[in-house]
This record gives structure tokens, C-alpha cells and sequence, in this order.
């Protein structure tokens, strides 16, 4: 059992310095953006932004998970090939349909979604990034089915290099302003497709099975409603503090929503190894172990990491180098708000661990159920919060809809693969964690003293029972490197 949590580390960690890589992009350019931009300017872009999350899904339609489902399948072992060449021209078919689709009607679109006029343009961009972005997909989805991070790690690198490059030099050096964003996104999508693609091409068949691709459909259509409802928690408050308080706190909002990028990180690079790690370890009886450990640990990384960022979100904002901030001071209104925001990526990635009874059954239509209700909450919450607490209630707002996501997915999972998790344990670093980091909203701590409540964290656990001795010997057996 060590030896199957010792993989899944290590693959997260991999898996997670690539998404690192990538993601943190969007961290690394939030000081080009917020320093340059004007909120009412940034609004704009990720209101675009939150368009092609919303399309995303409809180009994917589960295609990826669904890839890696029949991949590897024990029926189809000997005919992998045709799996991934029909997986292939599937992404490559639907995505142009759709991006004709968008380019025929962006003026509609643009009209709908974006306030002022003339900026049709900039849904054509969004069309272009969907189409690169999604025939990615499916190849990206095979380095992690054949456990090849590296590779995985070099492509996404070269993307975040180019993006980083490209968006410094024409939003920083040129000041082409908002369209800079979209061009060095456009260039560095195109690259990423086309290296995977060369990659693979020696693998990619011209035969198309029609039978597989129907079940291939059917598999992954349930994961559209899924990913809407998953964007619609994420993106759709962009639309809702648009309406009651303007564009400009659309840009305050979303910068503030990117420092949650930090446990959006840890949430993402285990799911990139955790998906794979479950479907290869099957409904067995040491699974459920393996598995109720895995919610222990998990909850132990992420709320101690929630801790750390919110007892230091006031010096993280506001941190400077010279003239140049991490988040402009135009954008550090958005403080308040983000511990709702990391708390609600805990609860996201908690959510992918209740994952596996409902992939093992094969009933993924019930995340479609689950994520649309979770949503629909999300967005009442909005609704009636952002008037109340402004973004703070949005992010509150977001938060509860992660909570009602896993406590749903928990609960049909069970139904299908029980796993016996130690509740009152995870429970107990729960409501430990909220009592230390929300401490210096209601006591005036120094730095010094927030570093000591961090150091003293784990052995106040230990005083709990949170450890047993054989927990702290197979957690050192984890870390052999």
C-alpha cells in the first residue's frame, strides 16, 4: 500500500510541477496585467476569458476521459491504436465544426456577452485558442494513461514559455493592451498542438471506428453538463459582479480569484495523478484503504498549505519590488476574498477523491447531476450575496457550491463502492484549520506569532489523535527521495 501512495506522490508531484508550469502563468503575468491594465481593461479579457471556459467543455465533450476510460479497458488492450486514432479525429473534427460555428455567430456573441460595441474580434480570438486547446486533448490524455509525465511536463513548459514570452512583449514592452493577451495565447496553443501531434503522428491511424466512436459519445456527453456546471461555478459570478457592480470590479474580482491559484495548483496536479491512479487500482478491498488514507493525507497537505496562505495574505497582496506589485494597488481591494477562494479549491479537490465508485460503476451521469445542482446554488448564492458582502460574497458564494459538490459526489459514490473514510479525524483538521487561519481576522497577530501557529500546527494535531504511529511510519516510507 505505501508503494501505491509513494507512486501516486510522485506523479503528483511531477504531474503538479507541469501544472505548475502552466498555470502559474497566470500568476506570473497578474503583476503585467494589474500593473498595466486598468480593471475596467482586465474585466474585459476575462470576461472573454470566461466565455471559452463556459465552450471548452462543449469542444471536449469528455472526449479525454473518455479516451483514457477504453484505452484502458481490458476489451480493447488490442486495439489501443484505434481507440487513439478515433479519439483523435473526433477533437479534430468537432473542433473545426464549432469554431465555424462561433466565427459565423460572433457577432451575436459579442453583443450578448461583452459590454460596448466592436468587439467581435475578440470572440474570434476565443475561437481560435478553443480550437488549438481542445485537439491537445486527447494526446495530452494519453502521456498521463501511459504514465509519461516528463513528456507531459516538456510540452507544457514549452507552452508557458512561449505564453510568458509573447504576453510580456506585447502587453509589458509594446503595450498593445488587451489584445496582446489573446494573440500570445493563440501562438502558444497553435505550438502546443502541433509538437503533440508530431509527437504522436507515427501512432495515429487514418481509420475512423464508428462503433467505438458511439461509445467513446456516449461515455463522455455526460461530462458536458458536468463541465458547464463546474465553469458555470467558476466563471459565471464574472457575469453576475458585471451586472450589479461594474466591469472594473469584474477585473478587482478575478485578480484576487487568481491568487487562488496557489491551491488550484495542488487540487489540479492530483487530479492529473489521481485519475488514472484509481481506475488502475480497481474496486478491490485494499483500494478502499488505500483510498480512505489518501482523503487523510490529502486534507493534511491542503489545509495546512490554506493555512500558511491565509495567515500571509495581507503581505502576499501587497508584496512589492520597487514600483512593481504583485497585484497593482488599483487591485487590493480583491484581500478579503481570497481565503474563501483556497478554501473552496480544498473542497474541489476533496470532491475528486469521492470520484471513484461513480467511475467504476461507469455512472458518470451522475456528476452531471451532482455539479448542475452544485451550480445552480452556486449561482443563488451569488445572487444573494454579492449584493449583501460585494466579491467577498462571490467567493463565499463559490465556496459553498464546492461544499454541496463533494458532500453529493460523496454521497452517490458510497452508494456504488463504500469506502470506510475516518470522518471524525478529517472532521477534526477541518474545523482545527479554521479556527488558526481565520484567527487574524479577529486577533491582531504578529508575523512571528503566525509563524509559531503554523510550526505548532501538526503537534496540536498530534495532541487530537489525528496521527497514530503506524500513520507516521508509512507517511516516511512515502518520501524515500
Amino acid at each position: 500500500m505505501a508503494a501505491n501512495i509513494r507512486s501516486l506522490t510522485k506523479q503528483t508531484i511531477v504531474y503538479g510541477f507541469g501544472t505548475v508550469a502552466t498555470r502559474f502563468i497566470t500568476f506570473l503575468l497578474l503583476p503585467v496585467y494589474t500593473n498595466i491594465l486598468a480593471p475596467a481593461d482586465y474585466g474585459l479579457a476575462i470576461l472573454v476569458f470566461a466565455f471559452t471556459a463556459f465552450l471548452n467543455h462543449i469542444y471536449n465533450y469528455g472526449l479525454d476521459s473518455a479516451f483514457m476510460r477504453y484505452y484502458e479497458d481490458e476489451e480493447y488492450q488490442n486495439r489501443r491504436e484505434s481507440v487513439l486514432s478515433t479519439a483523435a479525429w473526433m477533437a479534430l473534427l468537432s473542433s473545426c465544426v464549432l469554431s465555424l460555428l462561433i466565427w459565423l455567430t460572433r457577432r451575436p456573441i459579442a453583443g450578448l456577452l461583452l459590454p460596448g460595441s466592436n468587439k467581435e474580434l475578440f470572440i474570434i480570438y476565443a475561437a481560435a485558442i478553443l480550437f488549438f486547446d481542445c485537439i491537445a486533448r486527447v494526446p495530452f490524455a494519453l502521456l498521463r494513461t501511459e504514465s509519461k509525465p516528463f513528456t507531459f511536463l516538456g510540452v507544457r513548459l514549452i507552452n508557458v514559455l512561449i505564453t510568458l514570452g509573447l504576453n510580456i512583449y506585447l502587453v509589458a514592452i509594446r503595450k498593445v493592451g488587451v489584445i496582446g493577451i489573446f494573440q500570445s495565447n493563440i501562438i502558444a496553443s497553435a505550438a502546443t498542438a502541433a509538437i503533440l501531434y508530431l509527437l504522436l503522428l507515427s501512432r495515429i491511424r487514418k481509420t475512423f471506428d464508428g462503433s467505438l466512436a458511439s461509445e467513446l459519445l456516449l461515455f463522455g456527453l455526460p461530462f458536458i453538463p458536468v463541465g458547464l456546471a463546474t465553469a458555470a461555478m467558476e466563471m459565471m459570478n464574472r457575469y453576475i459582479v458585471e451586472a450589479y457592480l461594474g466591469l472594473a470590479a469584474v477585473g478587482i474580482f478575478s485578480a484576487g480569484y487568481k491568487l487562488g491559484i496557489f491551491m488550484l495548483l495542488l487540487s489540479t496536479a492530483f487530479f492529473y495523478a489521481w485519475q488514472p491512479f484509481f481506475l488502475k487500482a480497481g474496486p478491490g478491498d485494499e483500494s478502499k484503504i488505500l483510498f480512505t488514507r489518501i482523503l487523510k493525507y490529502f486534507s493534511l497537505v491542503a489545509l495546512t498549505f490554506w493555512i500558511i496562505l491565509t495567515l500571509f495574505m495581507p503581505e502576499i497582496v501587497r508584496f512589492h519590488i520597487g514600483g512593481v506589485y504583485l497585484i497593482g494597488p488599483q487591485y487590493t481591494a480583491c484581500e478579503p476574498m481570497i481565503p474563501w477562494i483556497l478554501l473552496g479549491y480544498v473542497f474541489q479537490g476533496i470532491n475528486l477523491i469521492f470520484l471513484p465508485g461513480i467511475y467504476f460503476e461507469k455512472k458518470t451521469r451522475f456528476m452531471a447531476y451532482i455539479t448542475v445542482v452544485a451550480a445552480v446554488v452556486n449561482i443563488a448564492a451569488n445572487l444573494v450575496l454579492i449584493p449583501l458582502w460585494g466579491i467577498v460574497g462571490s467567493a463565499v458564494a463559490s465556496l459553498i457550491g464546492y461544499i454541496i459538490q463533494a458532500a453529493a459526489t460523496h454521497f452517490i459514490s458510497q452508494k456504488f463502492f463504500k469506502v470506510p473514510y475516518d470522518y471524525f479525524r478529517f472532521f477534526m483538521i477541518l474545523i482545527l484549520a479554521l479556527v488558526v487561519g481565520f484567527s487574524r481576522y479577529f486577533l491582531d497577530i504578529s508575523g512571528l506569532l503566525r509563524i509559531g501557529m503554523i510550526v505548532v500546527f501538526p503537534l496540536v494535531l498530534y495532541m487530537f489523535g489525528f496521527f497514530n504511529k503506524s500513520e507516521l511510519k508509512s507517511l516516511k516510507s512515502l518520501f524515500p527521495f
